[in-house]
C-alpha cells in the first residue's frame, strides 16, 4: 500500500515543474493557538495533520487542517479546514471542505489574493482549490481535474501517509 501512495506522489510530481520541501514548523504557541481553534470547531480532541503557510500574503501564517478520524472521514476523503492566521496569533476558520485526501499543495497561482490549493480527489485525482473572493471550493470531488497545463511549481504542505 505504501508503494501505491509514493507511486502516486510520483506520477503526480512528474506533472509539476518542482516540488519544494514541507514547510518549517511554527512556534509552539502559534501551534496551540491553532490547536485551541480546532478544538472550538470539533468539540473533541480530534486528530489532524496541519501545515502553516502564508495563504494571503499578509505576514501571517493561515493554517491548513486535514481532520483524521471516522467522524471527519469517509470513503471519499476527510474534512479540510482553513483557518486565516490573525495578528495576535489567533486563528479564523474561514473554509470547510469536504472529501479531501493528501497530498495537499499549495500553488504559486492566486485567486482574490489566496493562494491555490491542490488537493487529491478520490476516484478523481489531483485538483485545484481556488478561492472565490469568500471561500475554497466545499467539494473537490465535484472539480476538474488539474491538467499538465495548470501544474506549475507547489509547495507540498501535507504529505500522503
Amino acid at each position: 500500500m505504501k508503494f501505491l501512495h509514493l507511486g502516486c506522489i510520483l506520477c503526480f510530481a512528474g506533472c509539476t515543474t518542482v516540488i519544494e520541501q514541507m514547510p518549517k514548523q511554527t512556534n509552539p504557541s502559534t501551534q496551540h493557538a491553532l490547536q485551541q481553534s480546532i478544538y472550538q470547531y470539533t468539540q473533541d480532541q480530534t486528530q489532524y495533520l496541519s501545515a502553516f503557510h502564508d495563504l494571503n500574503q499578509d505576514g501571517q501564517p493561515d493554517a491548513v487542517v486535514l481532520l483524521q478520524g471516522l467522524d471527519w472521514c469517509g470513503s471519499g476523503g476527510c474534512t479540510l479546514l482553513i483557518y486565516q492566521g490573525l495578528p495576535n496569533q489567533q486563528f479564523k476558520l474561514i473554509n470547510k471542505t469536504t472529501v479531501t485526501s493528501p497530498p495537499i499543495y499549495v500553488s504559486q497561482q492566486q485567486s482574490h489574493g489566496w493562494k491555490n490549493l491542490v488537493v487529491q480527489s478520490r476516484n478523481q485525482g489531483a485538483v485545484q482549490l481556488a478561492f472565490n473572493g469568500v471561500a475554497y471550493p466545499s467539494n473537490p470531488s465535484l472539480l476538474p481535474v488539474l491538467t499538465t497545463q495548470q501544474s506549475e511549481k507547489m509547495q507540498l504542505l501535507i504529505a500522503s501517509k
